[in-house]
């Protein structure tokens, strides 16, 4: 049988006059009725928020005029240089970044980037070694250095307001009278709220046992979790006003999800602590095995971002991760490359974290290496974005005999988020702290494996948590559209696969020889069977290598699969790279992504140089 793409069978069927044509599958996007048929949202994050027309792809990252930091010192692992990058950042005016030249730099305490104001390096990529090479030579050693490396002493890190312990300010909590039903964009309040045009908010509610909503999970009650700390507002949404009288509050974006009246709706000012700050074009070096602090913290950040630079050596320390976002609101990430930790045990290296309440953030086109979990949310957050990131050789220290996942979840309650075009070792989504909801995986290729090129450790070759979806039980009403699962090229046999484990095998995490496509309504405590994960996932058009075909058409007779969720053309960023890169109607149904690309050395962006996949034989032709 001839293999034909999906814009090909339309075109067949229009010239041939077929009576039906290939209708584009729209997943289900009822507002009034959650919690099943409300799974989308028009996302927009990360600059697109703030820099654009109000669509996605249209807003760009600010470039502020460069001025050069003087009386810095290269790196001899004795002379600081914090207060002096401090000070050249604090003599700014609005809208200027403070430039350091090429050279190592040793840094041994908090350098505070303020709002309008920027951290730039003069590259990152540019004396990039590509894989974490050994202990002792970790890349640019100075000599005609062509890029800028922060080497980071014991209390080196890169912040953006709030330390650990601060994120927003937060104003009286007051209740809501209406209008916080999915796709409203207006509030009706009570007369005295004090609010203003421009000011932010953050809405949420008790918890929905119609999902669930529950901070209980397989290791305690998450007291942390949520808006704030054991208060059981674990549904939220950050959302600007546009505009306020005494009774009404006109909101920035539609409402994400339908709260309930009885389930106290409720709202507070939040004030951010710096906004449009940014920081560019560097590499970080966690020189310093007895660092406490993050590579880069962002608590209580607006508008701000981090593109371009390289980060390895996170520390051994609980949350510490390269970076950390902690209640903020339209920060982007993007371009970057992370990797190496010195520990991926428990609460370690998440290369990017969400934490608290979170909204409409942008984690794209970054390479993600040699960490526990390629990013994770945990405690709540609605509408962030992870778009065309490469997320490979995750492993877990305590247990090298464990191949580990990207997590959307890793604590009460995330909801509305987009995972769209990556490449990740596998997805996950754990009730290890509580629960989770609506989340979008769209057009993903989730390998169920890992490269396993480690370097800078020594480690067995893993052979457990060879899946390509993990969703734990609690992790409700997801949706898998258009997704590959599974990689031949690598070293798991997926024609040995579980398709599914139930109750007779649930157990089985997936070994090398026999992995698992979908691991999902399972508890890898105890082994057992639950029922809510599994039967309210949506499955439409997935290619899996064990069926070596689309095993799930759940969303009825429409098998088209659109472009994007989030974007609307080809990004500029894909350059030559074939866009869509995956799904069931390419051919290949799996390319590459330009961030492994660059991380490959390719500067073409090619087609990987591995034998790609074929399409699958079972798509339908419709019409003459």
């Amino acid at each position: 049988m001839q293999i034909r793409s999906f814009s090909a069978l339309v075109a067949m069927a229009v010239l041939c006059g077929g009576a039906s044509v290939l209708a584009v599958y729209s997943i289900p996007n009822n507002d009034s009725d959650c919690p099943g048929s409300c799974r989308q949202i028009p996302w927009l994050a990360g600059a697109d928020t703030w820099r654009g027309n109000g669509a996605p792809g249209t807003g760009t990252l600010p470039v502020y005029a460069g001025v050069t930091c003087t009386g810095l010192t290269e790196g001899d692992g004795t002379n600081d240089n914090a207060s002096r990058i401090q000070t050249c950042l604090n003599n700014l005016s609005s809208q200027q970044a403070a430039l350091i030249p090429p050279g190592i730099y040793y840094v041994n305490g908090a350098i505070s980037i303020p709002s309008a104001r920027a951290l730039r390096g003069s590259g990152a990529f540019n004396c990039r070694q590509g894989r974490y090479l050994s202990e002792s030579f970790q890349g640019d050693t100075g000599a005609g250095a062509t890029c800028t490396t922060l080497k980071l002493g014991s209390g080196g890190w890169i912040k953006m307001a709030g330390d650990d312990g601060t994120a927003v300010t937060k104003g009286a909590e007051l209740p809501i009278v209406s209008g916080y039903t999915k796709g409203s964009q207006t509030l009706t309040v009570n007369a005295g709220h004090g609010l203003v045009a421009n000011d932010w908010i953050v809405v949420y509610e008790q918890p929905d046992s119609a999902i669930p909503v529950t901070s209980s999970g397989a290791y305690g009650n998450c007291t942390w979790c949520g808006e704030s700390n054991n208060a059981g507002n674990l549904m939220g949404q950050i959302v600007q006003v546009t505009a306020s009288t005494s009774t009404t509050l006109t909101l920035s974006r539609p409402f994400y999800y339908t709260f309930k009246s009885n389930l106290s709706p409720r709202f507070r000012k939040y004030t951010f602590l710096v906004s449009k700050a940014g920081l560019e074009d560097i590499k970080l070096n966690g020189w310093s095995s007895s660092r406490r602090e993050p590579h880069v913290g962002m608590a209580g950040s607006l508008f701000s971002w981090v593109r371009g630079i390289e980060a390895y050596r996170d520390p051994d320390f609980a949350k510490a991760f390269p970076i950390y976002i902690k209640s903020a609101y339209g920060d982007e990430v993007r371009d970057s490359y992370l990797h190496f930790s010195l520990e991926t045990s428990s609460d370690r290296a998440y290369s990017v974290g969400l934490m608290y309440m979170t909204s409409d953030n942008k984690i794209e086109n970054n390479i993600f290496r040699e960490q526990r979990h390629g990013g994770g949310q945990e405690g709540g957050g609605s509408g962030n974005v992870w778009l065309y990131n490469y997320i490979d050789d995750l492993y877990y220290t305590y247990d090298l005999s464990w191949k580990d996942s990207t997590r959307q979840n890793h604590g009460a309650h995330p909801y509305m988020t987009l995972m769209e075009g990556n490449i990740a070792a596998s997805f996950g989504v754990d009730v290890s702290w509580g629960s989770s909801s609506h989340g979008v995986l769209f057009r993903n290729w989730f390998w169920g494996d890992i490269t396993g090129s480690y370097s800078g450790f020594s480690a067995s070759n893993p052979n457990n948590n060879f899946n390509a979806v993990r969703i734990d039980y609690h992790n409700n009403y997801y949706t898998l559209v258009g997704n590959v699962l599974g990689n031949p090229n690598l070293h798991t046999t997926w024609t040995n696969a579980t398709l599914h484990p139930t109750t007779s095998n649930c157990a089985n995490t997936g070994t090398r020889s026999s992995p698992v496509v979908y691991w999902v309504r399972c508890d890898d405590n105890n082994g057992s069977y639950n029922s809510d994960s599994w039967d309210t996932l949506l499955r439409h058009g997935n290619y899996d290598y064990k069926t070596q075909g689309v095993a799930h058409w759940d969303g009825g007779s429409d098998h088209a699969i659109k472009p994007s969720m989030y974007y609307t053309s080809k990004p500029s960023f894909f350059g030559n790279c074939a866009w869509p890169p995956f799904g069931p109607d390419l051919s290949p149904i799996a390319g590459t992504l330009p961030a492994k690309a660059q991380y490959e050395n390719d500067p073409v962006c090619g087609i990987s140089t591995a034998t790609p996949p074929q399409a699958p034989s079972s798509l339908r032709i419709i019409g003459g």
